[in-house]
């Protein structure tokens, strides 16, 4: 068989234009920096008007499109080698595999002609030589069928022979590009029906009762069905507890046939034409198209669970920090008692100790060792190292815990002003067992290191959260029935975006956070670290340049997200620091000790000595230029970055004021970065810990009660909260009184019921 030539019928740019709703020219400049290696981050904060100033998250599905595309493409090329090695591939099959926009879709076309499987009905007629009849068929030429009968073993009656010719007019219909983009918008119809009924499986039991007996007389358009159902539904199909299919529309069945019977339009028989058609919708096309249904509203299902992590995980990471203050946290506990640990405000621990605070019997039915030393002990604690907050776990005897922590707090034997907040525990565990744990403290109990996470998460939580892989952190809703690659390609996307965004001291930061930087990878960034070590504080962003393996890209993309501070010490006492005053090249020489010569590095880094201001913000330096000419037509210095008077002035001009040409989207990423405070954190603008010195119980609860609580998590269906009571509240999605929240919001909400399924919430204000 000759070589069939094909091509893609598609571009990427255009199918992920559809598939998104964005521009298509915004579409393939992404994917062009994508190709050419440019970071999300980078891209968002500056590339702005290359993307249409998509949001992170578009951009994250646009990569994450691409990637499909791509494995597609590769999927298509391999299917297409194969299929011709067999010597079955036609132009007709090679169109239809070239336009298939799915690996669903593609499975569907190629099914058939896998190398291995048994050879098909048309496969087998056309092996007969019935493939030119069925060709002359299509063409509108009659023929006699009596005439092929024993001309091939297969064929010996002219039912063999009617047979196989409709299976291979079958295979041509099943493979109509036409009739596959018919299929694609039927299996897409809203008017589709869902259909659950309970399993006749005889591995049913009370749990598959109780979590799926919604589902067991369940008739739903797909139009309006919810992720968190389809999610529902396919874990109860794959325990066996639920039965499903679905029900095409009418309105898309007739289309389906109307598209099949074009093919044979030209076929001179009515009763063959119309046989055909209704067997090859019946046993292959529409079985087909309630396939690609399933698919499409779980991709759909899987990707709305990935963005509900993804956007829990982003709101728990850029937490706001408590600064400036002393803390006690206490990891809860009943037989081996509460792990305390008291740091300072850099996080370092100052003392740790174990005490009892319960006097109950804890789950297993055991007396937990309450002793009144115990509170006492922790009097001294507060009044030797002078804390008044103090983080509890929301672990095993949290609410036990709590509530002796505000018993004392109402009994003065804290001081005035003690309050509390309760903590999320998840992932402290896996932290404490990890090398990096043992690193940090490696004379501390793995109990006791889970108390200092959970005080350190009050502190500085970014910092503290990076440690542990985010999959840990577990802040969504069906992550195991997702594809766990990738999920977890798209979690470190996150961790990267939040660290990036909050920015990083390059002078004092540790491995595990550079390393999350755009840009940088773990071996860049101990570089990095390695020549701060060896040399000494960097003084200027121009000198990460020369760090061996940071390259060209490497350093455009992480240099914006890394920042030098005024005022470093100096490594040598006879070294002379200058400030520059301007922004494209950092240059100049000073004084050099003599002892320091003979260090590669220390030429490196004493080639440039001198600060320049712009480095504390988040101009990228490919923009120093322009920012420079700015503060010059304004009559600003760039010592006075940062100050609340040059915050002031910068926040009354617009890009118009900025005479360099440049597009809009650089000038208003220069003001906006010369708008910032030295003291302002990226995190400002999210939520923070909620603190309290009182505690309720859910006995106390009635309906009507008004509270105020931390968001907990966020799902499809609605977000728990906190309210302070032993469990979280849940605001439904139909009691959301108009509000989005996210995950660590602080909301009012009133209780709307209560009983022994839970407490449910109508949200009244988000604070």
């Amino acid at each position: 068989m000759k070589t069939v030539r094909w091509s893609k019928t598609w571009q990427s740019s255009s199918v992920i234009s559809d598939c998104l709703g964005e521009e298509e020219r915004y579409v393939k400049n992404v994917e062009n920096l994508l190709r050419s290696d440019h970071t999300i981050p980078f891209i968002a904060r500056y590339r702005k008007e290359l993307t249409g100033d998509m949001s992170t998250d578009k951009l994250y599905k646009v990569k994450e499109q691409l990637n499909r595309l791509d494995n597609l493409t590769k999927k298509i090329e391999k299917s297409i080698k194969d299929i011709e090695k067999l010597g079955v591939l036609t132009p007709n099959l090679s169109e239809a595999i070239a336009a298939c926009t799915s690996a669903t879709m593609l499975e569907q076309v190629t099914a058939a002609y896998k190398p291995g499987k048994k050879k098909s009905k048309s496969e087998q007629a056309r092996n007969a030589g019935l493939g030119s009849v069925a060709e002359q068929l299509i063409n509108g030429q009659r023929v006699d069928f009596k005439t092929l009968v024993g001309s091939h073993a297969e064929l010996m009656s002219v039912k063999s022979v009617v047979d196989g010719t409709k299976d291979i007019l079958i295979d041509i219909i099943r493979t109509n590009k036409f009739v596959l983009e018919c299929c694609e918008r039927a299996s897409k119809a809203k008017n589709n029906f869902m259909i659950c009924s309970k399993s006749k499986s005889k591995q049913e039991t009370d749990e598959k009762k109780e979590k799926f007996d919604q589902y067991f007389d369940f008739k739903r358009g797909v139009g309006s069905l919810k992720h968190f159902q389809v999610m529902a539904i396919n874990r109860g199909e794959n325990l066996k507890a639920l039965s499903v299919k679905i029900d095409l529309s009418q309105n898309g069945i007739h289309a389906i046939k109307r598209e099949c019977t074009k093919v044979l339009s030209r076929v001179l028989d009515n009763n063959l034409k119309q046989e055909t058609v209704e067997d090859a919708c019946t046993r292959l096309i529409f079985p087909m198209v309630c396939r690609r249904t399933r698919s499409w509203l779980t991709e759909a299902a899987v990707e709305s669970s990935i963005d509900v992590f993804a956007d829990n995980l982003k709101h728990l990471l850029l937490t706001r920090p408590v600064k400036g203050i002393n803390i006690m946290a206490i990891d809860p506990g009943y037989k081996h008692g509460c792990k305390v640990a008291v740091l300072d405000h850099q996080g370092k621990v100052l003392k740790t100790d174990v005490v009892y605070l319960q006097n109950l019997k804890s789950s297993s039915g055991k007396d937990s060792r309450f002793r009144a030393s115990d509170e006492e002990k922790l009097q001294r604690l507060q009044a030797q190292l002078r804390f008044k907050t103090i983080a509890i776990g929301n672990g095993t005897a949290c609410r036990e815990t709590e509530t002796s922590v505000t018993k004392m707090i109402a009994e003065k034997k804290f001081c005035e002003g003690t309050q509390y907040t309760v903590i999320d525990e998840r992932g402290a565990s896996v932290y404490s067992v990890t090398p990096l744990a043992q690193q940090e403290l490696p004379n501390l109990d793995t109990n006791l290191r889970s108390a200092v996470s959970l005080g350190r998460r009050v502190l500085e939580p970014l910092s503290e959260y990076v440690k542990i892989e985010p999959q840990h952190l577990g802040v969504g809703q069906y992550q195991h029935d997702i594809a766990q690659k990738k999920l977890s390609s798209r979690l470190e996307d996150i961790v990267s975006e939040a660290v990036s965004f909050t920015g990083v001291d390059i002078n004092t930061c540790s491995l595990h956070m550079l390393q999350k930087i755009a840009g940088l990878t773990k071996a860049r960034a101990q570089a990095i670290l390695d020549t701060r070590d060896s040399v000494g504080y960097f003084h200027n962003r121009e000198q990460i340049k020369s760090i061996k393996g940071i390259g060209p890209k490497s350093y455009e993309q992480c240099i914006g997200f890394l920042r030098i501070y005024p005022n470093q010490p100096t490594k040598n006492s006879d070294e002379t620091v200058e400030y520059e005053d301007v922004g494209a090249a950092v240059k100049g020489k000073r004084k050099l000790s003599s002892s320091s010569a003979n260090s590669s590095k220390s030429k490196i880094m004493r080639r440039d000595v001198r600060f320049c201001f712009l480095d504390q913000t988040s101009v990228h330096p490919e923009s120093y230029h322009i920012a420079c000419v700015l503060l010059r037509e304004q009559g600003l210095k760039q010592e006075d970055i940062g100050t609340e008077a040059f915050v002031q002035k910068i926040k009354l001009l617009n890009p118009g004021d900025i005479s360099v040409k440049c597009s809009e989207g650089t000038k208003q990423c220069i003001l906006n970065a010369l708008s910032q405070r030295t003291d302002t954190d990226y995190r400002d603008q999210f939520a923070r810990p909620i603190f309290k010195s009182t505690v309720l119980s859910a006995e106390s609860l009635v309906v009507g009660t008004q509270l105020e609580g931390r968001v907990s998590n966020v799902t499809h269906f609605g977000a728990f909260v906190d309210v302070g009571v032993e469990r979280d509240g849940l605001i439904h999605t139909s009691k959301m009184n108009g509000y989005t929240v996210c995950l660590g919001n602080r909301v009012r909400v009133k209780v709307e019921k209560k009983d022994h399924k839970g407490i449910g919430l109508y949200l009244l204000q988000v604070l």
